[in-house]
């Protein structure tokens, strides 16, 4: 039985990431899977190799590979690739899985479990060898660092809300656990290897302290879903226990200062601490409380003794408790992370035997093509706004001054006088092939639809979100502080932020169909007529345009030549604008930057590949690549600077052929029919592509909000399962109340977890102590002897205070800075106190204990040709001779 407690793994199920993988490959990378096969069925294989867990060595480095692979490929994917991870809560007994699909959140549980891993090796150390308690030393700090580097590096990067068990809370419970147990290693080996009371004594407090703090966060309201009663109760019994422990020390070191009613009052504060740590026996197990309970015995013995010498020889004021000088601290523990958990990536190669190599080793980084990304828009703003959007500007504003002019229609009214001119027929075709002012009306409707249904989809996702929050709202009304797992609100942050972006953007998208649902309007009632007649086909365009056959009217021929030239321009120059245009979306389709991506990657991961890429690494490389355009941009102002010339050198034309033309009404009237169907048309098919464009973006919205609503409901199925079960739980505990109030209560069941064995003993001695021979509490035994160099780790109880003058360390006592390197170097140098040479010899016969932490010794005092024969009744006088 061991005192420590262990941390259970985190239970998943089977999987396979090979059709995802494949998939995902297939369409983001323009490669072919089958490339990476031996890639996907080893990654497969690791995953395997991590469902079913045991305490051993060869697990732990199954765990460690496949975490570095993830640590790897993370660069290689996004965070979601459609894989479902699913894993179970830290000690749920069920077989509820939360299921997320993210990559992160699996290297998270990984990392979890890497961390018990190495609390559960460590628990099952033999803790009897200094050998055996410098790895368990190791184990825990190791666990402290994994449980450390998944709250300070991967939580962070997870995206979603983390599950209770590795929020950052409870990791911070098992950061302080896992050190308060290494500390205790560190203590016990000090203890055995016979170093000084006050050293010792900061050991304790130290241990005492981390106890303290993660039994204090393991309490929080928050955490009690995750940390069961038997948990807490044996962290706030090791808590009084070491804190009993450096008192204990400290009084022993009083002695040898003759500080005789400090003795008194820290023993005082020791016994009222142990007997705290009792108090919770009922729920402890047996060997921790049997360490309490051996620990009460030698405080309670050394209280009578020292009482009743300060009575009749001493006579000292004791002290009370606050005016006590604090016991100092000395921290040897701290969290470690091992380079294969913190950075695996460069040691991933083909002479590691652990890590292996990398997979997917040649599939370009996710972050070059989210850098090519981040470039591709870039370009295309440059090309959509900057150029193709002047150009539109340039052409409309064309089109309004030829309109406002009566052009062509004037001019075509003048050369063709009967008939349609095939710039019209042109138009009159299109249009009809289009669908005319229906497809208005239907495009119309569909954008309606479309934004409705994203509505929807976002009413869906604050609706789910409102539910689960007033469905925790009323539970934890009904049962008060009972219910006091994390709230809603610091849970859904993320979701809430996101949804009222989106709320935003869908909101600007409104108000931008309402726009065009306007423009439409203005359309109708102002070019209606011009548009159904565009639609009904060439036949009725032509019986309803005048024909001016017999028409009198004539014009200057060199000026209707100018001005019929001036006109053709504006048509080739609009012309000319498609074609640069289609040939400048060519240019950048074209427009690959991805060797030069791969080539600064390769350089910034020349020294360490485990550099996190980011488009910012790339910002020089795109303005570089982007100053292509800057010619096009410039064509931009020339062809501003063109087309102004040309239009007044139209308007001036135009004035020349107005007046030098006569005609009479039914001229004018074939001319404002022409305009007139020209202008609709063009206003048409601007209208045309607003609806379009408004359907694009709804439908890619549509994916956006979809993703969101799946994650939303990802978070509330796990919350309604999470609250099933909470609610079970708290029920059971009210009932249980509700049984004690009229029944004795029943021994409580202890944890399934490993708890504590039996503590050590502290020493009793005769007139003259000998801090080489074991002490036993509770009665005296045979004189032992036993060979000179006999480990501490077998024959001294961790609770033997050691004489002053007699320490191996005695001339190490320092500051505190100093003592933390003393004690490491002790305790890796495996270096047990001896018995003096003037001293006696002596054996040590060790109790049948059941694999106790503490070796309990038992022996009398040493005898001694200086000294009376020992009387038991005289009491134990640790530092000195007894003062009868």
């Amino acid at each position: 039985m061991s005192n420590i407690l262990a941390i259970d793994f985190k239970r998943t199920e089977p999987l396979s990431m090979t059709k995802s993988l494949s998939d995902y490959i297939s369409t983001s990378y323009a490669e072919h899977p089958d490339t990476y096969q031996d890639d996907f069925r080893v990654l497969d294989e690791l995953r395997a190799d991590i469902v079913n867990l045991e305490p051993h060595q060869n697990a732990l480095n199954r765990l460690l590979k496949y975490h570095a692979q993830l640590v790897f490929i993370s660069s290689k994917f996004p965070i979601d690739t459609g894989i479902e991870f699913p894993w179970a809560l830290v000690n749920s007994t069920d077989k509820k899985m939360y299921s997320f699909r993210n990559m992160y959140y699996e290297r998270a549980c990984i990392c979890f479990n890497i961390g018990a891993m190495y609390s559960q090796l460590g628990n099952n150390e033999n803790r009897n060898t200094a050998e055996g308690l410098k790895r368990a030393y190791a184990h825990f700090q190791n666990a402290a660092g994994s449980f450390q580097h998944l709250r300070d590096t991967i939580i962070p990067e997870l995206r979603i809300a983390p599950t209770v068990d590795i929020s950052t809370a409870a990791l911070t419970v098992y950061i302080q656990l896992m050190l308060a147990q290494a500390q205790e290693c560190f203590w016990q080996k000090g203890a055995l290897d016979q170093i000084k009371d006050g050293i010792i004594a900061k050991l304790a407090a130290k241990v005492a302290d981390y106890y303290e703090a993660a039994n204090e966060g393991a309490t929080h309201s928050s955490m009690s879903s995750l940390f069961t009663t038997p948990w807490t109760s044996q962290m706030q019994a090791k808590a009084f226990h070491f804190g009993a422990v450096s008192q204990y020390r400290r009084s022993c070191e009083c002695i040898s200062q003759n500080k005789y009613g400090e003795e008194i009052a820290r023993l005082q504060v020791a016994e009222r601490l142990v007997n705290s740590g009792l108090d919770l026996q009922r729920i402890l197990k047996e060997t921790v409380v049997s360490d309490l309970r051996s620990l009460q015995t030698a405080i309670h013995r050394n209280l009578s003794r020292a009482e009743k010498d300060n009575d009749i020889i001493y006579l000292e004021p004791i002290p009370a408790e606050a005016s006590l000088v604090a016991i100092g601290r000395a921290d040897m523990s701290k969290a470690t992370v091992i380079p294969e958990i913190s950075n695996p990536v460069p040691l991933m190669n083909e002479h590691n035997m652990l890590l292996g190599v990398p997979l997917f080793s040649r599939l370009v980084p996710f972050a070059v093509h989210q850098a090519a990304s981040v470039y591709t828009e870039r370009k295309e703003r440059i090309v959509k706004e900057d150029i193709g959007g002047k150009f539109d500007e340039l052409t409309g504003i064309c089109y309004s001054q030829m309109q406002a002019l009566n052009l062509p229609g004037a001019l075509q009214a003048l050369e063709q006088p009967v008939g349609l001119p095939p710039s019209l027929v042109a138009h009159i075709d299109e249009i009809v092939a289009e669908g005319g002012v229906r497809v208005l009306h239907e495009m119309h409707e569909n954008v309606r639809n479309l934004s409705r249904q994203n509505a929807a989809i976002l009413d869906e996702i604050f609706e789910a979100l409102q539910q689960e929050a007033e469905e925790d709202d009323a539970m934890r009304q009904r049962f008060k502080d009972r219910w006091n797992r994390p709230t809603s609100a610091s849970l859904t942050v993320s979701f809430v932020e996101q949804g009222r972006k989106h709320r935003e953007t869908l909101e600007t998208a409104r108000k931008s169909d309402q726009i065009v649902k306007s423009k439409l309007e203005a359309l109708l009632s102002t070019w209606g007529r011009s548009l159904e007649l565009l639609s009904s086909g060439r036949a009725e365009v032509e019986r309803a345009v005048p024909n001016t056959t017999n028409a009198p009217g004539s014009s200057d021929p060199e000026i209707v030549y100018d001005l019929k030239m001036l006109l053709e321009e504006v048509d080739q120059i609009i012309k000319a604008r498609r074609i640069k245009l289609e040939e400048i979306k060519r240019i950048a389709d074209e427009d690959d930057i991805g060797p030069a991506l791969v080539a600064i990657t390769n350089k910034l991961t020349a020294n360490s590949s485990a550099v996190k890429i980011e488009p910012a690494h790339f910002e020089a490389l795109f303005q570089e690549q982007l100053k292509k355009y800057d010619g096009y941009k410039r064509l931009v102002k020339e062809e501003t600077a063109t087309q102004e010339d040309l239009l007044f050198a139209i308007q001036e034309t135009n004035k020349a052929f107005v007046a030098s033309r006569r005609s009479n009404s039914v001229v004018h009237q074939r001319e404002k029919a022409l305009q007139n169907l020209d202008a609709a048309f063009q206003k048409y098919k601007a209208i045309l592509g607003n609806f379009k464009e408004g359907i694009q973006f709804h439908c890619d919205f549509e994916k956006i909000l979809v993703r969101l609503r799946d994650n939303c409901r990802d978070y509330f199925f796990a919350r309604k399962m999470e609250a099933k079960d909470y609610l079970g739980e708290v029920t059971a505990g009210l009932s249980a109340m509700d049984i004690n109030r009229t029944q004795p209560q029943s021994p409580v069941k202890s944890s399934p977890y490993e708890a504590a064995s039996a503590p050590p003993r502290p020493s009793s001695g005769g007139t003259a102590w000998n801090p080489s021979v074991g002490v036993r509490f509770g009665n005296s035994g045979n004189t032992s002897t036993a060979g000179s160099n006999i480990s501490a780790f077998s024959n001294s109880s961790p609770y033997s205070p050691q004489q002053q003058q007699q320490q191996q360390y005695g001339a190490q006592s320092g500051r505190p800075e100093n003592l933390a390197q003393q004690l490491q170097q002790q305790f890796q140098q495996k270096q047990p106190a001896q018995a003096q040479a003037s001293l006696p010899p002596q054996n040590s016969n060790n109790n049948n204990n059941n694999n106790p932490p503490y070796p309990p010794t038992a022996a009398s005092p040493p005898q001694s040709n200086n000294n009376a024969a020992w009387d038991p009744t005289k009491g134990v006088f640790f530092g000195g001779k007894p003062k009868n």
